[in-house]
């Protein structure tokens, strides 16, 4: 009769053997998707994976987001397929390896854009076997500008607005004082076409001292953060607001005062 001993020692040789014949399939090793990328940008996303030669009939598919849409295939042999959102935004000519199985399993992307923002799933496949993984992408895009004004208000009272254009994705703003509480701002954001233009304004009591404010932007996705500063004085300002006016309406102001300019010299 065998003893305990020895069945344990064949149970192990049995489970070793089992392993290195039968392998492991299709094995994703590392899925390369940067967290953050910067508008305009190329950016390569990386499906680095084994497979048994026993493996037949490698698929690689990439999908966009929460709904798994298909937006690349590749199959060894064939060419490599961009659809959906990607279709015309790919290097298809890229080569992530020398490796005949995996040399088109990334994504080079040409141009980073908002919308292209999102999860990105990896699908590599075979008869045999199967591996996914999915990771998430932010198309950061900072603001155009950043301006801290102050608006018309009525008697004994002030308005300061801080106002942000071109960004992506819609950030958190808020106005702030050297001196004093702000409480009941009022923020708004407006999609135009894929960037957000945002803003946040106070209304408070009338200055009786020059003050500084400040306001601040923040994308938390991107650790992205700037801050902006003013000092407002006591007294209308609404000039200010009649200078944005002045500004905008200055092309055709200044033609009208050039052509009176000219009358007038004639005259004399």
């Amino acid at each position: 009769m065998m003893s305990v001993s020895s069945l344990c020692h064949i149970s192990t040789i049995f489970f070793i053997t089992a392993s290195i014949n039968f392998g492991t399939g299709v094995k994703i090793n590392k899925l390369q998707v940067p967290e953050v990328i910067k508008h305009g940008a190329p950016v390569i996303l990386d499906c680095d994976f084994t497979l048994d030669d026993t493996e037949e009939d490698l698929v690689v598919k990439w999908y966009f987001n929460k709904n798994k849409t298909l937006v690349y295939q590749w199959i060894p042999a064939l060419k490599p397929q961009g659809l959906g959102i990607l279709k015309d935004r790919l290097n298809l000519e890229y080569a992530a390896s020398v490796d005949a199985n995996s040399v088109h399993r990334a994504l080079h992307i040409l141009k980073a854009v908002p919308d292209l923002s999102g999860d990105y799933t990896c699908s590599v496949s075979t008869l045999q076997s199967e591996d996914i993984r999915t990771k998430s992408m932010l198309v950061f895009v900072p603001e155009k500008e950043l301006l801290l004004r102050r608006l018309e208000a009525e008697e004994g009272l002030m308005r300061v607005q801080c106002l942000a254009d071109g960004v992506f994705p819609r950030p958190v703003m808020s106005l702030h004082s050297q001196e004093r509480e702000i409480e009941g701002t009022e923020v708004t954001a407006r999609l135009r076409g894929q960037l957000y233009e945002v803003s946040a304004t106070a209304t408070l009591p009338a200055l009786k001292d020059p003050e500084e404010f400040s306001c601040e932007l923040r994308i938390p996705q991107a650790n992205y953060t700037v801050r902006r500063e003013t000092v407002f004085y006591p007294g209308n300002k609404a000039p200010l607001i009649l200078m944005d006016r002045w500004l905008a309406l200055s092309p055709c102001i200044f033609s009208l005062y050039l052509g009176l300019t000219r009358q007038f010299i004639g005259l004399c």
